[in-house]
């Protein structure tokens, strides 16, 4: 059982802050789920980079002007 404080705040307790691996510092989200309240951490900037990892890897080797060129179809050139 927890209490809250006059400001609203509740400690998380040692055990729940392991299974997250919340620290110090980390953002968590709040949300409810029927008559439940739901805490989540929030992921990082970089864990959800880690989703998209591979996700190009097709293009490996490919210079990075031909994939443009690809994209947008080849430009014609004018000199004047």
């Amino acid at each position: 059982m927890l209490r809250i404080t006059q400001k609203g705040q509740v400690t998380i307790p040692h055990q729940i802050r392991s299974i997250l691996t919340i620290k110090s510092g980390d953002e968590v989200i709040f949300e409810i789920d029927e008559e439940k309240v739901v805490l989540k951490k929030k992921r990082g900037v970089i864990e959800n980079l880690k989703n998209y990892v591979g996700f190009l890897s097709h293009l490996k080797g490919i210079k990075s002007d031909d994939v443009i060129d690809e994209l947008r179809g080849k430009a014609n050139h004018f000199r004047c």
